[in-house]
């Protein structure tokens, strides 16, 4: 049994759907060998199979894609005695090669294993869905752009799933500025030191020995600081109360971020920004 759907986008977007299908293929299915103008992606649900390209020849099973690339001349058969049962899709647009480099697939590269790959088949069933409802004059774009990134969500969270973790003998200098440009662009959101040790790609306890050992302090002491210095600067230069100030710098609580400022300065906010007034009144004398 096939379903297949085409469609045709009107302007050319980041990402762009062309056709797309399920298939459980007859026992002696082959296909090409040819050349497409478009990006090709086939998620194989179940059987096996041998996909050419480059010179070389790949076997494919369940739980795997193939890709094939415009301009590749490119050779698939199923094994006759354990025929494939795939969906696939067709698609374009300006940032598909970076959505292909994010999930790790490559000319190098065109086979690869995929976790969870089995919401793609429904994510393919839902475009065929929806082009077959509707016309095309008439067609749910953010629906169809929806669908495609999350088809890519699945292959790119799959490829980071299966890289090996960062080695432990790492330069500590290397997690050390990442987290330290992490907390840089973050400070004004609700961030955890966990989030930090996950962005880094590092247990937390280790992530925190790591860094205390490198900079002298811990992780939520040198969060804690960077806030209060971004705290001090509004203050001095803005005419922000208190409460919004450690609103901006993510922390919303007004009595939890006076304690930690006075903790860390040695005065309270509120007196911090009377004395800093008062020697700006003293200099424009």
């Amino acid at each position: 049994m096939k379903v297949e759907s085409f469609h045709m986008p009107s302007i050319v977007s980041d990402l762009d759907l062309y056709y797309c299908g399920v298939e459980e293929v007859e026992r002696f299915f082959t296909c090409g060998p040819h050349i497409r103008d478009r990006y090709l992606i086939h998620y194989v649900i179940g059987g096996s199979g041998f996909f050419d390209c480059h010179g070389r020849r790949y076997q494919v099973g369940a739980g795997e894609i193939f890709a094939i690339f415009p301009g590749e001349l490119t050779y698939y058969e199923t094994d006759p005695d354990d025929p494939w049962t795939f969906c696939w899709f067709a698609f374009g647009g300006r940032r598909s090669k970076e959505m292909l480099q994010r999930a790790g697939i490559s000319h190098d590269v065109p086979v690869r294993r995929v976790h969870g790959g089995d919401a793609i088949r429904g994510y393919v069933e839902l475009l065929n869905e929806t082009l077959h409802a509707y016309p095309s004059r008439d067609l749910p774009a953010a629906r169809i752009h929806g669908a495609l990134y999350d088809i890519f969500a699945v292959l790119e969270l799959s490829y980071l799933a299966s890289r090996p973790a960062m080695p432990a003998k790492a330069d500590a200098a290397d997690y050390v500025g990442k987290a330290l440009q992490f907390v840089e662009t973050h400070y004004q959101s609700p961030i955890s030191i966990k989030n930090i040790a996950d962005y880094v790609g590092l247990e937390r306890t280790y992530f925190t020995k790591q860094f205390t050992k490198a900079t002298g302090e811990s992780p939520q002491q040198y969060l804690i600081k960077y806030r209060i210095d971004q705290a001090q600067r509004l203050l001095s230069t803005t005419a922000m109360t208190v409460g919004q100030v450690g609103k901006s710098v993510g922390i919303p609580e007004l009595a939890y971020f006076s304690r930690l400022f006075k903790k860390v300065v040695g005065v309270a906010p509120k007196q911090h920004g009377l004395r800093l007034q008062a020697e700006r009144r003293g200099a424009g004398r």
